[in-house]
């Protein structure tokens, strides 16, 4: 299995690295997703700074980190518009020039403060991710194939898979019990085959309700021993917890496993859930890509 789990990282690396364009509405829900996550990250390590000075260096890694996604999620919005990439240079002259002037403008304060970092965080949102939003504005170039195709996935230098154009359906007929079966009990340890997107979309939003279910229940137990007074209630009940806790995450885990396979990815890139801003690509991949064609595999040569 990880051996099949290699391979398939393989092929989505080679895919990353020679199907160089991206479509409007991937091009969008990324961006907005790095947006968020570039001004929330910096809003937190800019109020830590003021206490940490260790955070004030480790702000310009986040900063760049973001920085260097949006070029390239841009450059291949550029590419899917049939311009090159090296268009995004000019942007980048404009932007660092507008930007050295700010941050001349600012260092004329004495001290760090919240307002400093807030005025610095705003700027940098405004000369970042305002004009990339134009690119969403460009028309897909269909006709214009160098950089790639981005309604299929490169698993060789001759072979690609396409995906299926469909809408998000309930395709169980047994409803929505169903399907909670098939991620909390049936399929909970299963890290083979593929899950639907309405799967993923129930397996998430129930997750909560689980949650919440097992809360009261251990209340429950609580209330219980409070009644009987039955000590050894307690570790039992603190056990119980968190084994039901760790299932449920469990079987979440294995549902995007899952979920990740039927959008053609291994399900080794899970991983990167934990990692800022690479984690925006892995929530995409999940909740927005939809499945692959089994009868899709085409010939390139």
């Amino acid at each position: 299995m990880i051996s099949e789990e290699i391979q398939l990282i393989k092929q989505n690396i080679y895919d990353l690295l020679h199907n160089t364009r991206i479509n409007k509405k991937a091009y969008l829900i990324i961006l907005i997703g790095l947006f968020f996550t570039y001004f929330v990250g910096n809003a937190i390590i800019n109020t830590l700074s003021i206490q940490l000075i260790e955070m004030y260096y480790l702000r310009y890694i986040f900063k760049l980190m973001g920085v260097c996604l949006v070029i390239e999620l841009s450059r291949r919005r550029l590419h899917d518009f049939g311009l090159s990439g090296k268009w995004i240079y000019l942007w980048l002259i404009i932007s660092c020039s507008i930007y050295g002037y700010y941050m001349y403008d600012l260092f004329v304060l004495d001290g760090l403060n919240i307002v400093f970092f807030e005025e610095i965080l705003l700027r940098e949102v405004g000369i970042i991710f305002i004009p990339t939003m134009f690119l969403y504005l460009l028309p897909s170039n269909h006709s214009n194939n160098r950089y790639g195709n981005s309604s299929v996935q490169l698993i060789s230098p001759t072979k690609t898979i396409g995906y299926l154009n469909n809408k998000i359906t309930l395709e169980n007929k047994n409803g929505l019990l169903e399907y909670m079966k098939d991620i909390y009990i049936h399929q909970s340890f299963c890290l083979k085959g593929r899950a639907k997107r309405v799967e993923a979309y129930f397996g998430i939003g129930s997750f909560g309700m689980i949650i919440s279910l097992i809360v009261n229940f251990i209340s429950i137990l609580f209330m219980i021993k409070d009644e009987t007074g039955i000590e050894i209630l307690t570790p039992i009940s603190i056990g119980i917890f968190y084994v039901l806790y760790f299932y449920a995450i469990l079987s979440i885990l294995t549902l995007c496993i899952r979920r990740l396979h039927d959008s053609l990815y291994s399900g080794l890139w899970v991983i990167l859930l934990l990692v800022p801003y690479l984690n925006i690509f892995i929530i995409y991949r999940i909740f927005v890509k939809s499945s692959w064609d089994i009868n899709s595999l085409r010939d390139m040569s």
